[in-house]
């Protein structure tokens, strides 16, 4: 199977929902957020100390992915400050090395632990409160990757590899795609 070298930039979990579901959330600096160096994944429910973890075993989001490739772009186009990371986008895993929208619905391997990839992770009308007006469309249809964990393990920040049926050369991976179906 092939194998891509990614790098792992931070896992982070919020252990109670601030953002999600709420008409005006209070905090979008991502001060409720917890950063991890290594993060405990149970298998069809998610990681550990995360507000969804043994939400549902079928949920498509256990985790979910954001790419740096994308953060970087965006972060230069919206003229973000560098005190701005891409944590704030909420999303568990910062990756860089890979394209993720080629992970759309395929099976993936990290570390030893199985993924399953599912959709895209739209962006929320809230990223336009937490980094600036046009944040929402300048995500849109690459604001990362839902994945189901198939397999239980421990997952680190650094340097890994990545393996995978689909073609996940990172020389897309800030592309944004024109599709009408995608958020």
């Amino acid at each position: 199977m092939p194998s891509f070298p990614i790098h792992i930039h931070g896992i982070y979990i919020a252990p109670q929902h601030k953002v999600f579901g709420h008409q005006d959330p209070d905090d979008l600096s991502g001060a409720d957020l917890k950063s991890l160096e290594t993060a405990n994944l149970i298998a069809h429910s998610g990681i550990e100390g995360d507000r969804f973890c043994r939400n549902r075993p079928d949920y498509n989001g256990h985790i979910t992915f954001f790419s740096l490739e994308v953060w970087n772009e965006v972060k230069t186009s919206l003229k973000l400050p560098d005190t701005v990371g891409p944590e704030v986008a909420r999303r568990n895993v910062i990756i860089s090395g890979i394209d993720l929208k080629a992970l759309y619905e395929q099976a993936f391997e990290i570390q030893g632990i199985q993924f399953q990839g599912k959709v895209h992770c739209s962006p929320c009308a809230a990223m336009n409160q937490a980094l600036a007006a046009g944040a929402r469309a300048a995500l849109r249809s690459r604001g990362g990757l839902r994945a189901q964990i198939l397999s239980s393990g421990e997952l680190k920040s650094g340097v890994s590899q990545l393996t995978s049926e689909a073609d996940c050369s990172p020389a897309n991976a800030a592309t944004q795609l024109k599709l009408p179906n995608i958020p």
